[in-house]
């Protein structure tokens, strides 16, 4: 004899059977996975070459750093991205450099992000002064799978390539490839001008602006505030009286590799500069192309009236000023120019403008010194802003200087 069952005691039946399914289901998708050390890439777009890690214990890793080329005092930055099961982990590094005395990869906070975009800040446990070749990196509970981490705010040259094939989109835009760097990246400059301007262009100011060291990503990030503003509204007259331009690296191979200041040659980049004149034999290879440059601008119709060489140092932005010619005759004293900056200024991000005095060590082999020496040319060393932890302060310091460099150069 068959039974048939109440069709209540079915229902019932059939909703436990779903809710242990569903929960089943649900278990399985919020199982947390911890990481291994096959969840790290040190060679994507930010990398560090030569990082070694192995684990210590569950989502607790050891990462030994390798060295610049040709500078193993010098070790390259803590970059590196976790490609997959990040999501529900926290994450501790223990990060060493065995290299020879020199520098230190923890002077500055680290920066991490979901998208590549958008950063968060992390600080080192101990810092530069208290354990410069050892030190302990601490990140939260991930809410993601995948996760960036650099240093600084971290810019690759992918992410300026990106920023400039918007900035094309501009019609008082054009970008420059002047050549190819070691490993075959082309080397930009971003030219901004008004081609309409009823200003003949042999009557406009020109700015030239350059990052010498690629890991230097804060002082990237000023200059993007600076192009962003003269290509605002706000900054159409600027566009009509001045010619800027814009190189956001000399060395675009360095971010995939880490290296803090150097190029494949290991040659610092900011000691690089040859006031006597560009020469193939005696430059690494993006120094000589990048110096030619500069002095097919200088004998053009449109040389440059001011260099300023964007770094990355600790506190605020510092400005450090070798007068041109312009200064105190053309325009007014240089003086006036630091009241200025600091009148557009309200939050203190930049330090007053000084003049500098005496030559540093490293001389006019440096791009401020060197062009400065060569062609007399206001140059100016733009330090600090490793005080600054976001990309959006960044680029606020960026448009306090642009500012003030359109106010005073009307």
């Amino acid at each position: 004899m068959i039974h048939k069952l109440n069709p209540i005691v079915y229902l019932q039946i059939a909703s436990i059977f779903f809710i242990v399914q569903f929960s089943a289901c649900a278990q399985e998708e919020n199982r947390i996975t911890p990481l291994t050390t096959e969840d790290f890439r040190f060679d994507g777009p930010l990398g560090s070459d030569g990082a070694h890690i192995v684990e210590i214990d569950t989502n607790y890793f050891k990462i030994t750093l390798d060295h610049a080329p040709n500078q193993p005092g010098w070790p390259n930055k803590l970059n590196f991205e976790i490609h997959q099961n990040a999501k529900g982990n926290d994450l501790t590094l223990e990060v060493e450099f065995e290299g020879g005395p020199g520098m230190s990869f923890n002077e500055y906070a680290q920066s991490w992000s979901y998208d590549g975009l958008n950063w968060n800040p992390v600080h080192w446990k101990y810092g530069r002064d208290e354990s410069p070749q050892y030190d302990i990196l601490k990140l939260p509970v991930f809410e993601e799978d995948h996760v960036y981490v650099g240093t600084q705010v971290p810019m690759s040259f992918e992410d300026a390539e990106g920023m400039k094939k918007k900035w094309e989109e501009h019609p008082h835009t054009s970008l420059h490839t002047i050549g190819e760097s070691i490993h075959g990246r082309p080397l930009y400059r971003l030219e901004i001008t008004d081609p309409t301007s009823p200003f003949a262009p042999e009557n406009r100011w020109v700015h030239y602006f350059a990052n010498q060291h690629p890991g230097e990503h804060n002082s990237q990030w000023r200059m993007a505030g600076m192009v962003d503003w003269i290509l605002s509204e706000e900054g159409e007259d600027f566009r009509q009286r001045s010619i800027s331009h814009f190189i956001f690296f000399m060395s675009p191979d360095a971010p995939t590799y880490g290296w803090y200041r150097v190029n494949r040659e290991g040659i610092d980049m900011n000691r690089s500069y040859r006031p006597e004149g560009s020469n193939r034999e005696e430059q690494t290879h993006e120094a000589y192309l990048w110096q030619k440059d500069l002095e097919e601008l200088m004998a053009s119709e449109t040389p440059v009236t001011t260099i300023w060489a964007m770094h990355t140092w600790q506190g605020i932005v510092e400005p450090l000023l070798r007068p041109g010619p312009e200064i105190g005759s053309t325009l007014g004293p240089w003086t006036e120019f630091r009241d200025i900056i600091k009148k557009n200024d309200p939050d203190s991000l930049v330090k007053p403008l000084a003049v500098r005095e005496g030559m540093p060590g490293y001389g006019a082999v440096s791009w401020t010194e060197g062009p400065h020496e060569q062609f007399g040319i206001t140059a100016i060393l733009c330090e600090g802003a490793g005080a600054f932890y976001t990309k959006e302060i960044n680029v606020v310091s960026g448009e306090v200087l642009i500012k003030s460099i359109a106010e005073y150069y009307n």
